[in-house]
């Protein structure tokens, strides 16, 4: 284990100050950080890199701070930006690629596919066939954006009783959208993001907590999960309830690979993600890489139900 200080600066975006000009001093200031920081994907960074000393730096929670230093006026006309987190990684894991997932930067993501065997009566692909009353079709595209997320379970399946541990994401206390794959717990991560603004609005700090939603036992160790029910082991039951959190889908993205749907209130923000540049447990029977398989698309796959009993 080694533990890193990973650093990123760039210019504010001539767009970011153009839309600062109208603010007040102190306002431009926060709004030059608040867009900073949710607009960090889009910023071109640059980066370095330095060992840190050891501090029982959690895998995976972490304090990301994002500075700002421009000139004190209403209408600052450059400025640069600079985000800065510790990670601690395992050996041979790369802290740039993981300080990226953690902050949500752009990352490198190598296709892994699976070849099917097709005389395997155990091999029937990643995704399982939702059947019944309850299912209304395919989900359009950019149907959660707007809508407030309102529920969460990697356990459906076989009329909710657990069975095959599909994902589903209820909007507005009403339908759900349905992911049918297989074992769904431990392929998706789930990030919350926490920001809390300096008082002289110079700099913000964001408490950054990534964890799989869900893991076999043999692998506790190396993915931290959001929830752990096995018997026999001590539980986590860390997921929160999102009737309660009032959070509202901003973002929803889907491709072959995976996806990101991302809910937030105020300062609070919850992001659900799969992808394969996001590490995966192998699977704990066959102990083979968790990958989809030649053909399959996660984009296809996503459904609208009325409820959360699915047959499967």
């Amino acid at each position: 284990m080694s533990t890193h200080h990973v650093a990123f600066a760039a210019a504010i975006p001539d767009r970011i100050l153009a839309q600062a000009e109208a603010e007040d001093a102190r306002r431009a200031r926060s709004f030059l950080l608040s867009q900073g920081w949710y607009e960090r994907r889009r910023i071109d960074w640059t980066c370095s890199l330095a060992p840190a000393p050891e501090s029982g730096q959690s895998l995976n929670r972490h304090e990301a701070v994002l500075a700002l230093d421009c000139a004190d006026s209403a209408s600052p006309t450059k400025g640069t930006l600079a985000v800065s987190v510790t990670v601690n990684v395992r050996q041979g894991e790369d802290p740039l690629e993981k300080a990226r997932r953690v902050l949500d930067l752009p990352r490198r993501g190598r296709t892994q596919r699976r070849v099917r065997d097709p005389q395997s009566l155990w091999d029937r692909g990643s995704f399982s066939a939702v059947r019944g009353n309850s299912v209304i079709g395919p989900m359009p595209p950019q149907w959660p954006e707007g809508r407030m997320l309102t529920g969460y379970s990697s356990h459906l399946g076989s009329y909710g009783q657990g069975g095959v541990g599909l994902s589903g994401w209820q909007c507005n206390r009403g339908s759900w959208i349905i992911l049918p794959l297989t074992g769904s717990d431990g392929w998706i991560w789930l990030t919350r993001e926490e920001i809390e603004p300096a008082q002289d609005f110079r700099s913000v700090k964001a408490v950054i907590d990534q964890r799989i939603v869900g893991v076999h036992p043999d692998q506790l160790a190396d993915f931290p999960p959001w929830e752990h029910r096995f018997a026999g082991h001590a539980q986590v039951r860390d997921m929160p309830d999102f009737a309660d959190e009032k959070a509202t889908i901003e973002r929803f993205e889907a491709t072959e690979a995976g996806f990101v749907l991302e809910a937030a209130n105020g300062l609070t923000r919850w992001r659900f993600a799969m992808g394969d540049d996001l590490p995966r447990p192998i699977w704990a029977g066959s102990r083979e890489p968790r990958m989809l398989a030649e053909g399959e698309s996660v984009a296809a796959a996503f459904l609208l139900a009325h409820d959360c009993y699915l047959e499967v």
